[in-house]
Parts: structure tokens; sequence; C-alpha cells
């Protein structure tokens, strides 16, 4: 090994996590965004939410189609 440490981002967040992620409190996130994601079964009583579901939710309401953009959809490629 070569001794590095390598951080990788979480894929799945638990209901504080996952609030936070989206800079709103638990009741918020329960309230306008747990019915429109998926929950993952972490345990017998923990659950998680997946960012990807997340990111999709954030885009859907800032008017996007909640999908990835296509890597040509910087702005500046349209001034070339």
């Amino acid at each position: 090994m070569s001794g590095r440490i390598v951080q990788m981002a979480p894929k799945v967040l638990d209901i504080g996590d996952a609030a936070s992620y989206l800079a709103m409190s638990e009741g918020t996130f329960r309230t306008h965004v747990l019915p429109h994601v998926r929950q993952i079964n972490l345990s017998a009583r923990r659950r998680g939410y997946l960012v990807s579901d997340l990111d999709r939710w954030i885009d859907r309401q800032a008017g996007g189609t909640g999908e990835l953009a296509p890597a040509s959809a910087n702005p500046w490629d349209a001034m070339i």
C-alpha cells in the first residue's frame, strides 16, 4: 500500500445529513423531500437517501429536468 488516504464522497446519507446537504431542517426534509426520493434500508431501523436522488430533487426545484446535464452544457461553449 502507498499509505495515502483517499476520501470519497458518500453515496448515501442518513436523514440528518440529507437535510443538511439540502440546507434545510429535518422537518422540512420530511415534509417536502421525503415523499419524492427513494429510501434505502441501511438496517432494521435506519434509512438512507441516495445523494443522486437528492441532486435530482433540488435540480427539479430549480426548474431543471432532474437529469444530469450533458458535458457540453457549459455556457462558454455556446460562445465559440
